[in-house]
């Protein structure tokens, strides 16, 4: 029997000019051993009424902070995936469109953590740059103070490479660590759940693994929204 794997994501109108291409990529999937589960945490429920049309999708509450947001729908998520019979969770963001091969891919690594790799814009000291959502340590492992963007040379040919971290938008974990590793993350640092979910997994005694052949396209660049001017008026 196959591994049963949800695919899930939290979801918001902000993504709805990128809907389309998202829900598309959901059905055309080539893994079949699969469930789709998807969180809306929009303001109002238009976009929900549309999205469970196709999907199973819960509602949530709309929250002034989106950080809050995010990590609670990660954290619902991860409740349904406990509940049900899975062995891995694929969590997405609704802009990013892994490989329709993605759970094939990840699978094959045989990592308890791995991820697909994508790209998007960057604050590098007040000047936006794009850069590979995925991190290594600069020094030592778990050293969180030395941490480096990938370069080209780890990007290009592409290869199963242990990372730091990577962002949320295509993740893979096995039941052993989403067991262990609830989402979370500290009003302290800038950071979202993403950096922290590397801190956990590492803590937890996994190792995260990025495989760079897995290139996923990142809608980024057509955004209804400016995250940094919400981020400006204390929204993050």
């Amino acid at each position: 029997m196959k591994p049963k794997v949800l695919v899930a994501a939290p979801i918001s109108q902000w993504y709805d000019y990128c809907w389309d291409e998202f829900r598309v990529f959901l059905k055309s999937i080539t893994y079949s051993n699969k469930d789709i589960f998807l969180v809306d945490n929009s303001k109002d429920r238009y976009f929900f009424d549309k999205v469970r049309l196709d999907f199973d999708t819960e509602k949530t509450e709309h929250l002034q902070s989106i950080r809050d947001m995010v990590t609670r729908d990660h954290n619902i998520i991860r409740d349904r995936f406990l509940e049900g019979d899975y062995d891995y969770l694929l969590m997405l963001d609704c802009d990013t469109i892994p490989p329709v091969d993605v759970i094939e891919a990840l699978l094959g690594g045989q990592k308890d953590v791995s991820s697909g790799l994508y790209f998007g814009n960057h604050d590098i000291n007040g000047e936006l740059k794009v850069m590979p959502f995925a991190w290594v340590f600069s020094k030592d492992e778990k050293d969180w103070n030395n941490t480096g963007y990938l370069v080209d040379d780890e990007i290009f040919p592409g290869q199963l490479m242990k990372v730091a971290f990577t962002g949320m938008g295509c993740v893979f974990l096995s039941k052993k660590v989403v067991e262990k590793v609830p989402f979370r993350y500290s009003k302290e640092m800038e950071a979202w759940d993403d950096r922290w979910l590397g801190h956990d997994v590492w803590d937890a005694g996994f190792e995260f693994w990025c495989d760079t052949r897995v290139k996923c396209k990142h809608l980024f660049l057509n955004r209804t929204m400016d995250y940094h001017d919400l981020k400006n008026k204390g929204r993050a």
